[in-house]
């Protein structure tokens, strides 16, 4: 499968050399060593999908990008099952992997060539929805939605998120032990999907956690527990304990999430 992918990789980027090739000065070619800082904290590349009415609400903190190479060369991405159920995936892949991923990005689907669009828009109470990716390589940063100036090819978003998830060869289905919990009491709503949890039998108590301002580092039993129900039920579950009190439940696990502050 490895050798597959690598000649993918080779056939498209010499295929889009002789059609032209490079042309917007990005910090590399197809013949330049391919470099990333290697801290682990690192965003080599990212694909995601940002915005909309809800995007500073509280669970939107659960969501995770599609897939994200980090500098330590791990692949994390989303296995989507359908029916709000999405399984966290990844893998430890070489530089070889990840400089074949680069290259094909780059030259083949000439990511330097699209700006940001979502940069020049004016300000707005509302965010709109956009795809974004994001790469940096070769002391370089580049940013690029689906509002770019310079029109997105049909299906460009989805053919790059595809072939991230291909860079991994092995992927291996994640579950944290640990991770950062944070708790808002809410007014119970009869209208969204509803998760009981019984804090009498529980060590994690959702009364107690939702009194804190920031974040709690829990790590028993009880995140694989929450993680699966996050990971298996709608974006807006609801959380109620026996007593009939309700919560938001975000859960941030350190490399996964974006925002996830380093495990203590």
């Amino acid at each position: 499968m490895k050798r597959i992918f690598s000649m993918i990789m080779l056939l498209l980027i010499l295929a889009a050399c002789e059609g032209g090739g490079n042309s917007s000065g990005e910090p590399f070619d197809a013949n330049s060593i391919i470099t990333w800082d290697r801290s682990p904290q690192t965003v080599v590349f990212r694909t995601e999908v940002v915005g909309g009415d809800n995007a500073d609400a509280f669970l939107t903190r659960n969501q995770i990008p599609l897939c994200t190479i980090y500098g330590d060369n791990r692949v994390v991405w989303l296995n989507d099952l359908g029916d709000f159920k999405t399984q966290v995936l990844w893998d430890k892949v070489t530089d070889q992997q990840i400089q074949d991923f680069i290259s094909y990005i780059t030259v083949a689907q000439q990511v330097f060539n699209y700006d940001a669009g979502a940069d020049l828009m004016p300000p707005s109470a509302v965010q709109p929805v956009r795809e974004v990716i994001t790469v940096s390589v070769n002391g370089r940063t580049h940013q690029t939605d689906s509002m770019s100036s310079n029109e997105w090819p049909l299906d460009y978003f989805e053919t790059i998120v595809n072939f991230c998830k291909l860079v991994s060869q092995a992927p291996v289905l994640f579950e944290p032990s640990g991770a950062w919990v944070s708790v808002q009491s809410i007014p119970y709503d009869s209208t969204r999907p509803l998760q009981i949890w019984d804090s009498s039998v529980s060590t994690l108590k959702l009364d107690e956690l939702a009194t804190r301002t920031e974040p709690t580092w829990v790590a028993d039993n009880n995140i694989p527990v929450l993680w699966n129900i996050i990971r298996n039920s709608s974006p807006q579950i609801m959380f109620s304990d026996i007593e009939g009190n309700a919560f938001d439940v975000v859960l941030e696990v350190p490399g996964i999430h974006p925002n996830a502050k380093p495990a203590p």
